[in-house]
């Protein structure tokens, strides 16, 4: 099977994109043969348009799709009461036949809490906020059912409307707390760039689990055909995102944090290397989301793995 099946693109709407558009990406990365499309749950942006919330966005691509799997990368259980959420994914899950993974994550903008209403505790009681909302998601999303009381939340239920199957959990994060939570509750482990320093003893412990746990990484990406194309990308990027440095200083740097970055042929190896580091899916994530070249070219990219 090509690689392409364990890649996905993973798209930021809070950088600026209208529902129409998201939905043209969801469309285009499922024709171009990808097997995830992923978008980020935040809720407050820099840009000046509006920009689709994310579980009502992921009802429509349930519906829009036919095969792509997808989901949210990742949902912070502070944004929503964690048996709701269980039930908002059942529901889209239903309407997909089964397509979703569902992402979750602990949290860490505090602006976009406050900003709406939601209280923004210290981490150490968001660690225990997040362990608890994993006692309840996990069982409901597995069984459909849950008996839990806990410091922050709690869930009686005995069955939920829209359980039909086991929904996929991924957890994303570094730390060596976020991977002992995938090894109580995940199904795979989701390690943004830069990868950890202790990321080969990470990975070892998720690999030896008693259940398949897979990993996957999640990178920023910058491709064009040729050099002179690549480069207009990158001054296009770096327009948008205020950077006020040399070309060559922002290409070293997004390199360095371990974004996926040149033409077709300076890219394909960098894939390999993630690969022969045990990373078994990459979902590159778009920041340019007008423009949609990107998505073809890395798609050849990895039919020719």
């Amino acid at each position: 099977m090509s690689f392409i099946k364990n890649c996905g693109i993973m798209v930021e709407p809070q950088e600026g994109i209208e529902f129409k558009d998201l939905m043209t990406l969801a469309k285009m990365t499922e024709d171009r043969g990808f097997g995830y499309f992923l978008r980020s749950d935040h809720l407050t942006t820099h840009q000046t348009d509006l920009f689709p919330e994310c579980w009502s966005s992921l009802g429509a691509i349930a519906a829009l799709t036919k095969t792509i799997k997808f989901g949210p990368l990742v949902s912070p259980i502070g944004f929503r009461n964690p048996a709701l959420l269980a039930r908002m994914a059942c529901t889209v899950d239903s309407i997909s036949s089964g397509r979703l993974q569902l992402g979750l994550g602990a949290g860490h903008v505090e602006d976009e809490y406050l900003a709406h209403g939601f209280e923004f505790p210290s981490l150490r009681v968001r660690k225990k906020q997040f362990s608890e909302a994993l006692q309840i998601i996990r069982p409901l999303t597995q069984t459909g059912r849950v008996d839990f009381d806990g410091d922050h939340f709690s869930a009686h239920l005995d069955g939920i409307p829209g359980f039909s199957r086991k929904i996929r959990m991924v957890i994303g994060g570094k730390s060596r707390f976020i991977v002992q939570r995938v090894l109580e509750f995940a199904d795979e482990w989701n390690c943004s760039l830069p990868l950890p320093m202790e990321f080969e003893l990470l990975r070892n412990l998720v690999t030896a689990s008693h259940r398949r746990i897979e990993v996957s990484q999640m990178a920023g990406f910058v491709t064009a055909e040729d050099s002179a194309a690549f480069r207009a990308s990158i001054r296009r990027l770096m327009r948008k995102r205020g950077v006020a440095k040399e070309e060559e200083v922002f290409i070293r740097e997004m390199r360095e944090r371990g974004w996926f970055m040149g033409t077709p042929d300076e890219i394909a190896p960098e894939i390999n290397r993630a690969r022969e580091r045990g990373i078994e899916k990459i979902y590159f994530q778009m920041w340019q989301t007008a423009d949609k070249e990107p998505i073809r070219i890395i798609s050849e990219v990895l039919r020719g793995l």
